[in-house]
């Protein structure tokens, strides 16, 4: 994971004043634990610490997030779990439980927009239309 840009998060604790807000100075690095070099960080105001992926399909998982990122592309084009598995060299489990996770990620995305940002499923399908064609170039 390296260095987080620790102005890149927000508090996530909802009885934080600062719950939400990114840039506020509030987050700082604690330290980083696990394989991956995962950074923990600690809100200054409430004093919470929570990981950099916490509220991520990627919370909680042993597997590196460039493996599972990879695994979604060829799930992509392959089409099928066991096909990804195979490609992969991962058990087909592990790749459902990541389809999983991708998917109630995007829902929550969705919910967002739809609710908090006042968005069609139109403009939604449209911005979702976006992001897919502008991470082929």
């Amino acid at each position: 994971m390296g260095e987080a840009n620790t102005d890149e998060f927000f508090c996530p604790n909802e009885a934080c004043p600062d719950y939400g807000k990114k840039g506020k100075g509030n987050i700082v690095l604690k330290e980083h634990y696990g394989k991956q070099n995962t950074a923990l960080l600690r809100c200054k105001t409430c004093k919470k610490t929570f990981s950099e992926n916490r509220g991520t399909p990627f919370f909680g998982l042993h597997t590196p997030k460039e493996t599972v990122l990879r695994a979604m592309a060829v799930l992509v084009e392959k089409g099928s779990i066991r096909g990804t598995a195979r490609a992969m060299g991962v058990d087909k489990d592990s790749v459902a439980l990541w389809l999983k996770r991708a998917g109630e990620h995007c829902e929550e995305v969705t919910e967002y927009l739809l609710r908090d940002l006042n968005l069609s499923q139109v403009q939604i399908d449209e911005i979702w239309t976006f992001v897919k064609k502008r991470t082929k170039i």
